[in-house]
């Protein structure tokens, strides 16, 4: 019986987390009134925002083209660790062109950063 103690307890926290998180996925914000307003206004933004944005071609040799980022700021390029490996200023610029040929082969993130919304894409580095 002590071997499966602490299945019974991880099993416990498990169950606790989820309802825990699923109380906030049904918008319980804590008062016992659903939530509503500014995330589900920065959510559809964004999803916009996601769509809108075309990354070509992937899997990407030595460029990488960035389409559809009006209103976006700056790109950010990661690795799967979170390393920082790029960093793009783009202001008004309707389509970007970056240099990925530096890159290791793998797996990256771009974060698009504008005003409004914040949305990451991910891309492989062939």
């Amino acid at each position: 019986m002590k071997r499966h103690l602490p299945g019974i307890i991880l099993s416990s926290i498990t169950c606790c987390l989820l309802l825990i998180s699923m109380g906030s996925i049904s918008g319980q914000n804590g008062t016992g009134r659903p939530a509503y307003a500014k995330t589900s206004v920065s959510d559809s933004i964004a999803h916009n925002l996601a769509e809108k944005i075309k990354i070509y071609p992937v899997p990407a040799k030595s460029e990488l083209i960035v389409d559809n980022i009006e209103g976006v700021t700056m790109l950010e390029i990661f690795d799967v660790t979170g390393n920082k490996c790029l960093n793009e200023v783009c202001d008004a610029h309707e389509q970007v062109t970056l240099e990925v040929s530096q890159l290791k082969k793998g797996i990256y993130f771009i974060r698009f950063i504008s005003p409004r919304a914040t949305i990451m894409k991910r891309f492989i580095k062939e």
